[in-house]
């Protein structure tokens, strides 16, 4: 598995098709100059992304950087109410905790499994990187997460996992998405 290749679950958020995984009929609650706010706030750090970065390419540099402008445009989305009404600024910061991880504390667990590489990892790989042609997250999420987690425990330890399997049960709930046959 590439580099970083699992925080592609959470980059899916950037997919303009998904917004944030905020359900649709949530934005329309939005007027002008707030969605317009919003996306200013968010241009600096969907920038970073153009010409989709490379995750296998990630420095930590890199992840900082991005981690920066991330906790900068979560602090300017929640100044304006109709986000923090949707939860976009809690599924936005949700992105930048996964950054902040996959930048930090889980590099030694990813040297780990890139030397021991699981077959479903590889697999879960494939997808991740095809994820424009992700339907709904709870796909993604309901398919890999058996294989992300029993595999991460297995080479690295639960503490590896936890931090992840959090950040993924915060998703479903602030983005109010339900994926069937997931603890959670």
């Amino acid at each position: 598995m590439r580099f970083y290749s699992i925080l592609s679950i959470f980059l899916i958020c950037l997919n303009e098709n998904s917004a944030f995984f905020i359900p649709p009929s949530n934005f329309e609650k939005c007027g002008f100059e707030d969605s317009l706010g919003i996306i200013l706030c968010i241009v600096p750090v969907t920038s970073l992304f153009e010409g989709n970065i490379n995750l296998a390419n990630m420095t930590r540099a890199r992840g900082i950087r991005i981690v920066d402008e991330c906790r900068n445009a979560t602090t300017c989305i929640a100044q304006f109410p109709c986000a923090t009404n949707v939860q976009l600024d809690k599924v936005f910061g949700l992105l930048c905790d996964a950054f902040s991880y996959f930048s930090t504390d889980f590099a030694p667990c990813q040297k780990k499994i890139l030397a021991q590489m699981p077959p479903c990892m590889r697999k879960a790989e494939k997808t991740l990187l095809k994820s424009d042609s992700i339907d709904h997250p709870c796909e993604l999420i309901s398919k890999h997460k058996p294989c992300l987690e029993s595999e991460i425990t297995n080479i690295c330890g639960e503490e590896y996992w936890k931090p992840l399997d959090n950040t993924l049960n915060k998703l479903q709930k602030y983005a109010q998405i339900k994926c069937p046959n997931l603890d959670n």
